[in-house]
């Protein structure tokens, strides 16, 4: 049985002068390549577009440009429909603007924060009228975050409450409407949002988010983490924190069965076959929150947690394995990105 063949495409690689580069791979995680190599018997990368049996859209969206997308766009259409394309370009909006990403989940059933969305047409003479809105959203929400509807990472996302000043909304709209105002020429999709605040189920006012990376009609791994932090990162677990990670990450392998085709219609509704979905649970029911399109960030190039969290889970493997699998599985990089690429042997093999 022959390999299926792979061709990337994205800003750094498959378009202009780099058409024919099999390096540069962009978005590029820690061990993928190797993982890759390793899966060489399964499948194997190619350098022309019509020596593909599959082709991945490889763009890190909060750095592409709408000419980039055009560029992308045109040599997919050749293509398109022949072989598999993973997170085809004509999808991009669906994931990249996240209030584009609760329009669509609302419209299939799927919950989501409540959220509110400012367009460029209203920044220059409404500025009186947003701020109103805003504090309207506020009111029946409590809290809320004012955020740019596609940037990532906490970026461009303030918190409010009700307690929020008249001067402190404005400032924050100000500070959105500027950065607005940058990204517009280069991604005109970007707008204002508000969602709102979804409060923490534990009374110790721990924040838990939940993780699934779907490949295709699977889910490839999962994971929790937490914090008591309102905005927080991976790496922001501290020591005190390890106890309710491994809670949290035990409970979720039981749960997996019945939320799985839950996230994986959340994916599919946007047209992704690959991505990290992110929500909360509540009521036993997850609110979903973004997909990713490439899962990456601390966790995929330094484990979880601060230096000391990552150190308990690296001495204590050998009984916390057997508790928490799907952490150690996203941790063996190498091993996991192999699996990744196999699966996708496999899904090419199966449609044919």
């Amino acid at each position: 049985m022959k390999n299926v063949s792979i061709y990337f495409i994205g800003r750094k690689q498959g378009i202009g002068f780099r058409r024919y580069r099999l390096s540069h791979l962009e978005n590029r995680r820690k061990d993928e390549y190797e993982g890759l190599q390793d899966a060489y018997k399964k499948i194997r990368q190619v350098r022309l577009i019509q020596n593909a049996d599959v082709v991945w859209v490889r763009v890190r969206p909060e750095h592409t440009k709408d000419y980039e997308r055009i560029i992308i766009e045109k040599r997919l259409k050749a293509i398109r429909g022949k072989v598999p394309i993973i997170n085809d370009i004509n999808i991009f909006d669906n994931y990249d603007c996240k209030n584009l990403s609760f329009d669509i989940w609302r419209g299939n059933n799927i919950q989501c924060p409540n959220h509110i969305t400012i367009s460029i047409n209203n920044f220059k003479n409404n500025f009186s009228n947003i701020v109103k809105s805003i504090n309207e959203f506020i009111e029946k929400n409590h809290k809320i975050f004012l955020r740019t509807n596609n940037e990532t990472s906490a970026n461009g996302m303030v918190f409010l409450t009700v307690s929020s000043t008249e001067k402190e909304i404005k400032k924050a709209v100000n500070m959105l409407i500027d950065r607005c105002q940058t990204f517009l020429p280069n991604r005109k999709s970007t707008k204002i949002m508000g969602v709102e605040y979804i409060s923490p189920n534990d009374e110790n006012k721990f924040q838990d988010i939940y993780r699934v990376h779907i490949l295709f009609n699977k889910v490839l791994s999962f994971y929790a983490v937490t914090s008591k932090n309102i905005i927080f990162h991976n790496i922001d677990m501290i020591e005190p924190d390890i106890e309710r990670f491994i809670k949290l990450n035990k409970d979720l392998c039981k749960k997996m069965p019945e939320l799985e085709q839950c996230i994986l219609k959340s994916a599919h509704s946007l047209g992704c076959n690959l991505g990290a979905v992110e929500f909360f649970i509540k009521n036993n029911k997850p609110i979903l929150l973004e997909l990713n399109p490439m899962w990456g960030g601390h966790a995929s190039k330094h484990g979880f947690g601060n230096t000391k969290f990552q150190n308990y889970l690296k001495e204590n493997r050998s009984y916390l394995e057997k508790e928490i699998p799907n952490v150690y599985k996203f941790i063996d990089r190498r091993l996991y990105y192999k699996n990744l690429y196999e699966t996708i042997s496999y899904h090419v093999l199966n449609k044919r």
